[in-house]
């Protein structure tokens, strides 16, 4: 580059013009959307976080566990979160009015609908014991991933400053031939400069002829 430079300086050869295409993309250079594909990849992320929740089982229904646990219908139909909707707002007394009311409606005995609420009590927490095992063997495993996706990242890094390195001392190298290479064509333009024309001025060849 820097022999180039010369020679065009001193008039020996002409310097390209950048192409039409070339100029218009220096002009107008193509943006990027770094931050839209930081929030594709958190998206990608959550999605795959609610299908592996889905998988596990975190977004089954209560009835859908009632059943894996052998829990039917309630006693009457009526289960105590049915109970508990019905007397909001009501006083103790008020509420232990419509819950008999309901129950003698439904023909259903106090004791069996106290038994259905303890066995879906348990068949919860049986449930919520299954999820906490699946869901800390799920995150070990991810944290091990990324244990080894850090190393490699690290790995990766390295690999990244060594080929910057490189191409430092290639950049250097450059550099000392493009001195070297100035140097030596500023003495042969001097030279060729300085040097006697072979033919001298204003002296003619003898003529041949007779």
């Amino acid at each position: 580059m820097k022999l180039t430079r010369l020679l065009v300086t001193l008039g020996l050869v002409h310097e390209a013009k950048p192409s039409v295409a070339a100029q218009e993309e220096e002009v107008a250079p193509v943006p990027t959307q770094v931050l839209s594909l930081e929030e594709l990849r958190v998206q990608e992320a959550h999605d795959r976080a609610r299908g592996e929740a889905a998988d596990l089982g975190l977004d089954k229904t209560w009835e859908e566990i009632y059943r894996e646990h052998g829990l039917g219908d309630p006693p009457g139909g009526i289960c105590l979160e049915e109970l508990d909707r019905q007397v909001q707002g009501l006083s103790e007394e008020e509420a232990r009015l419509v819950v008999l009311g309901i129950l003698q409606e439904k023909g259903a005995p106090v004791r069996e609908v106290l038994l259905d609420g303890q066995r879906r009590d348990e068949a919860l927490d049986a449930h919520e014991q299954v999820l906490e095992q699946q869901v800390a063997a799920r995150r070990s495993a991810l944290e091990q991933r990324v244990a080894e996706l850090t190393r490699e990242a690290r790995t990766l890094q390295l690999r990244s400053a060594d080929l910057q390195a490189a191409l430092e001392a290639w950049k250097k190298r450059k550099r000392e031939e493009e001195d070297l290479m100035e140097l030596l064509g500023g003495m042969l333009v001097r030279l060729e400069q300085q040097a006697p024309s072979s033919q001298p001025s204003g002296q003619e060849k003898p003529s041949t002829e007779r």
